[in-house]
């Protein structure tokens, strides 16, 4: 349980195109805190601190969208010397006096992916909290609200106005300007005012958060709000004490293939040897949002998991955090073999390409690979096309009866969706079942291609 609730916003450089600032350049420009006492909901301490970029230009879009300028920036400090500013006074004002805290926020990817991005370009090293931080996403906190609230049923948590009308928010005029959507105004005149509109979205925040506590009593009938927050430094610890060879990806465009991603890790150095992809499933509902702002050009993007040959080649590839693939920064975060599993049910292979399957296309279902018409084996684990079109025509036939006398697609289904992880498949010279999670894979696979533990020795 958290003694106090540090309620954080970022603001960045930026552009409407990436013709000037790509999504992996953006540099800080302003950094806005707010300190909440989690009993008496107090707002106990508010500060703020301007960074001057060094690579990036503040573009009009940029000063239109947080309302700064280069003239409030031209004499402000370093990257470094916001990231202590903010050390100094966390310090001095929280761990010294034996205060447990939780970073809270509406855009935790500024959190989990561009401060360590920016961090690490720039050769600073983030504080512990910061680096690996246990922060609440009030948007998901809201979410967890609404399921015992139903008269909000309409007001989802994609849109910050929605979030504000359901709790009941008292808004001012700065407030009511924080809420705005720029890009529906004309660019500012100059001069611009002194106050940005940061620290007016740090005290909407707090607001929110605020308002969201009292409306969580009794706590017994709000048992999941404010309870679990995302802790990167948990996730750390399993990744390191399991020697994990999986990483977790999110904010990926949602047409991503199998061949992009291995295009983008080569680029970085990386060679995961699987990767997987979570199918039905509204990642809302994992706990991942970013939903940062009222913009309707806001998107989610889809998650997925990267399998490597060894813990070390996992860990490395963890620096591509914040990198861009097409125009996202994606989130690379450690995971394990207990997330894989959990999430055993909705893996599927990426697409391997976004060209259409034509009449005569089949996938493998042994590896899930798509194949041309022309091939007689998969191109990625040799299985054969014949025993292919005969597991297929075995499983229409199952679907056709199962339609016929039961009249749904439920056996359908899970028939289908599980069919990648059944004993089907007949061994061959070679062939090794995985010690860990007895998956079938096949002799030239060195790691599994479902868990990713390394081939027996015995079978090598």
């Amino acid at each position: 349980m958290s003694d106090v609730y540090i309620v954080v916003h970022i603001a960045t450089t930026c552009d409407e195109s990436t013709t000037y600032v790509t999504k992996d350049s953006s540099e800080l420009i302003e950094f806005a805190w707010s300190v909440v006492d989690a009993t008496t909901l107090e707002n106990l301490d508010k500060e703020s601190v301007l960074v001057r970029p060094v690579n990036t230009p503040i573009t009009p879009y940029c000063s239109q969208l947080h309302r700064i300028t280069w003239e409030h920036v031209r004499n402000a400090g370093s990257f470094k010397d916001a990231i202590v500013k903010f050390d100094t006074y966390i310090q001095d004002n929280i761990i010294s006096k034996n205060k447990e805290f939780s970073l809270v926020t509406f855009d935790m990817s500024k959190l989990r992916v561009q401060l360590p991005r920016e961090a690490r370009d720039k050769a600073v090293v983030l504080p512990p909290y910061l680096q690996h931080p246990r922060v609440f996403d009030l948007s998901t906190e809201y979410a967890k609200w609404q399921i015992t609230h139903p008269e909000a049923l309409s007001y989802t948590a994609s849109s910050l106005s929605n979030v504000i009308t359901a709790l009941e928010v008292e808004i001012d005029s700065d407030t009511e300007d924080a809420l705005k959507n720029p890009l529906s105004t004309s660019p500012p005149a100059a001069p611009v005012s002194s106050d940005t509109k940061t620290m007016a979205t740090v005290n909407l925040f707090t607001k929110i958060l605020v308002q969201l506590i009292r409306k969580s009593i009794p706590i017994e009938d709000h048992a999941s709000v404010l309870t679990k927050p995302y802790d990167s430094a948990k996730d750390v610890s399993v990744f390191l004490s399991e020697r994990s060879k999986i990483l977790y990806l999110y904010n990926l465009p949602n047409d991503t293939t199998q061949s992009e991603l291995e295009s983008w890790f080569t680029q970085f150095g990386g060679r995961p040897i699987a990767f997987w992809t979570l199918k039905n499933l509204d990642t809302a509902e994992a706990g991942k949002t970013n939903a940062a702002s009222n913009s309707p050009h806001k998107s989610k993007g889809i998650a997925g998991f990267a399998v490597f040959a060894t813990h070390e080649e996992a860990s490395e590839s963890l620096s591509m955090n914040g990198r861009v693939l097409n125009d996202r920064a994606i989130e690379v975060q450690p995971s394990s073999t207990r997330v894989l599993d959990k999430a055993s049910d909705l893996l599927t292979p990426f697409p391997p390409s976004k060209n259409r399957a034509r009449p005569g296309d089949w996938t493998c279902p042994s590896c899930g690979f798509s194949n041309f018409q022309r091939r007689t084996h998969c191109f990625r684990c040799s299985f054969p096309a014949s025993s292919a079109v005969a597991i297929q025509d075995g499983v229409n036939h199952h679907n056709n009866n199962s339609n016929h006398n039961q009249g749904h697609h439920n056996n359908n289904n899970n028939n289908h969706s599980r069919l990648h992880y059944n004993n089907s498949v007949p061994f061959r010279a070679g062939d090794w079942k995985c010690e860990v999670c007895i998956y079938h894979n096949f002799a030239k696979n060195l790691c599994c291609l479902k868990c990713g533990a390394s081939k027996p020795a015995l079978a090598i």
